[in-house]
């Protein structure tokens, strides 16, 4: 990734003024996986450190307008250079959402599933890092290393971790691209790119590898902790649709190019990505792992099995994704949700609703999941 540090407006007018302040300037480059970035950084940095000189000539002869404009340019070169090397990366919940999610998965488990559980991924392959997350000396640690899991696919997206990311990291499996635009009579289907390999596949493909007795203990380590994110990810309203639009005729990538504000939220996204942090913060005394454990037993409460009846045992992804793209299609983009504006007070309790609705719903179905395949 590229980070462009400067300590305050003035600092920006005085790096990029001075040619001996150059080594001050710092563009770091966090090893990204994109072919000959190398030549890219050297191709900017042969522009840029030109027009350090010249701005420095223009400043100390009393040339302040040109001045001034080159000083924007150099700006607008420096952001978009971090844009180009730096992609934005697709969420779902964040670590507090999926975590919470594996809690309640967990306190629905059986006895048996979790000891099979637990023992399969105590060999997970020592690349992954997955055991680096086991803490025998922590309270209710097997729990612990269970909620640690399911967020292990975020965790390896770190592209520092060069040989960890290259193995182990899969973008597309987060999400599923199915299309919708409004129209006049309301929202419809609409046609796009549908990646092979997706959340719905993937997850339905775990299903029949895990329960296979010709995978390895150390490859299941591995889609365990998958089918631990994924289950969450898919009961994500917004990774299971992207809105069509003139402006997004490729789609708003499960309101990622949807954007809200200046400060957080900045887009509909994100908005989701943080729902429960933001409308019930964890308080500075409480761990963070009683603070899961928690808001997992308030969803549930305020959310009992009870409350689903039969569709806990509807174990079909594909199933489990048009719900959530009606749920897209219906609810979260209402006329009253303006495109570079925050939500409503209405439109974010109404959200913060179905997201606890859909996190309980999600921990139940996780833990039928596998209480069917560890048991």
């Amino acid at each position: 990734m590229c980070k462009i540090i400067f300590s305050s407006r003035k600092d920006i007018t005085d790096k990029l003024a001075t040619p001996l302040s150059v080594n001050r300037y710092k563009i770091r480059l966090k090893k990204p996986k994109l072919v000959g970035i190398n030549i890219f950084k050297g191709a900017f940095n042969l522009l840029i450190h030109p027009l350090y000189v010249i701005m420095y000539f223009l400043k100390n002869n009393g040339l302040t307008m040109i001045y001034k404009k080159l000083t924007v340019t150099s700006l607008s070169l420096c952001f978009l250079f971090s844009l180009f090397i730096n992609p934005v990366a697709l969420n779902a919940w964040n670590e507090t959402g999926h975590k919470i999610i594996a809690a309640i998965a967990w306190d629905n488990l059986t006895p048996i599933a979790k000891e099979n559980i637990i023992e399969i991924l105590k060999v997970a392959p020592k690349d992954s890092d997955l055991l680096t997350l086991f803490d025998k000396n922590a309270p209710s640690n097997t729990e612990q290393y269970f909620l640690n899991v399911a967020y292990w696919p975020d965790m390896v997206r770190d592209r520092n971790k060069t040989t960890r990311y290259k193995k182990y990291h899969e973008g597309n499996w987060h999400y599923i691209g199915s299309y919708w635009k409004q129209t006049p009579g309301g929202p419809v289907e609409a046609t796009g790119l549908v990646e092979k390999e997706n959340v719905a596949e993937r997850i339905s493909y775990f299903q029949s590898t895990l329960a296979s007795a010709e995978v390895s203990n150390e490859i299941k380590a591995v889609q365990i902790a998958w089918v631990l994110h994924l289950i969450g990810d898919i009961h994500n309203p917004l990774h299971n649709a992207s809105r069509v639009t003139t402006k997004d005729p490729d789609g708003d990538r499960g309101g990622n190019s949807f954007a809200l504000a200046d400060k957080w939220p900045t887009n509909l996204h994100s908005f989701w990505d943080g729902i429960i942090d933001v409308n019930s913060p964890k308080s500075e005394n409480t761990t963070s792992f009683d603070y899961y454990t928690t808001k997992a037993k308030e969803i549930s409460s305020k959310h009992p099995k009870e409350e689903f009846g039969k569709l806990i045992q509807v174990q079909d992804p594909s199933i489990w994704t048009k719900e959530g793209k009606r749920i897209v299609m219906d609810s979260l983009y209402p006329e009253t949700l303006i495109e570079g504006q925050k939500p409503s007070i209405e439109y974010q309790e109404k959200s913060f609703e179905i997201a606890q609705q859909r996190m309980a719903l999600s921990g139940y179905r996780m833990a039928e999941f596998l209480n069917a395949i560890f048991n």
